[in-house]
C-alpha cells in the first residue's frame, strides 16, 4: 500500500513539472509584445544557432568522419558566431546562410555561393497567425539564378524560431534560432 502511494506522488510531481515548462514555451509577455510588434512592422532579423540538415547516407559518413566537430552531428550543427541571417523588411527579404547537405543538381565549383543567398522582393509573401499554437507564420518563396526556394517561417512568442527551407537544387534543411530587431544600419 506504501508503494502505491509512493508511485502516485512520483507520478504527481512528475506531472506538475511537465507543466510548468509551459511558460517557456510561451514566452513572458515582454516577449510576445516583441514578437507581435516586430512581424506586424514586418521588420526584423533571424539569427539561427543551429542547422538541422536533412540526414542522408552522406551526411553520416561527414558525422562518423569526426569533421563537423566537437558537439556537432549529422543532424545538427551549431551556427554560434557565423554571421547568418534571414532578414524581412517589408516585402523585401535577404539570406545568407550556411547550407550542409547534398545538393540535387546545378552549382559549380567555385566556393561563392555554396550556402542559400538571395537579396530581392519576395515573391507570394504571406504573414498568419496561428491562434491555437501560438505561432506566427511567414511563407515566401525567393530565387537565387536559377535555384529557387520555398521559405517557411515559424516564430514562437518566446523569440525562437523555426526556419525551414526547400530548394529545387539541394535537400531541405531547418534551422533553430531567435528573431531579433533589424540592426540600425538596415532600418529605413
Amino acid at each position: 500500500m506504501r508503494a502505491t502511494g509512493i508511485l502516485i506522488g512520483f507520478i504527481t510531481l512528475f506531472l506538475i513539472s511537465s507543466c510548468g515548462s509551459t511558460q517557456t514555451v510561451l514566452g513572458t509577455p515582454q516577449e510576445k509584445a516583441l514578437v507581435d510588434s516586430l512581424i506586424s512592422k514586418r521588420e526584423f532579423r533571424i539569427v539561427n544557432q543551429w542547422a538541422l540538415p536533412t540526414m542522408s547516407s552522406s551526411m553520416m559518413k561527414l558525422s562518423s568522419s569526426g569533421i563537423l566537430g566537437p558537439g556537432n552531428s549529422g543532424q545538427r550543427i551549431d551556427l554560434s558566431g557565423n554571421g547568418n541571417f534571414l532578414e524581412v523588411k517589408g516585402d523585401s527579404v535577404k539570406a545568407n546562410l550556411p547550407f550542409f547537405g547534398e545538393r540535387q543538381m546545378g552549382g559549380g565549383y567555385n566556393s561563392e555561393g555554396a550556402g542559400i543567398q538571395f537579396d530581392q522582393v519576395a515573391k507570394n509573401m504571406n504573414f498568419h497567425y496561428d491562434e491555437a499554437k501560438n505561432i506566427h507564420v511567414v511563407k515566401f518563396r525567393a530565387k537565387d539564378g536559377a535555384e529557387s526556394f520555398e521559405v517557411t517561417l515559424n516564430v514562437f512568442s518566446n523569440k525562437k524560431s523555426s526556419l525551414l527551407i526547400n530548394s529545387s537544387q539541394r535537400d531541405m534543411i531547418r534551422y533553430q534560432g531567435l528573431i531579433e530587431k533589424l540592426p540600425k544600419e538596415d532600418r529605413p
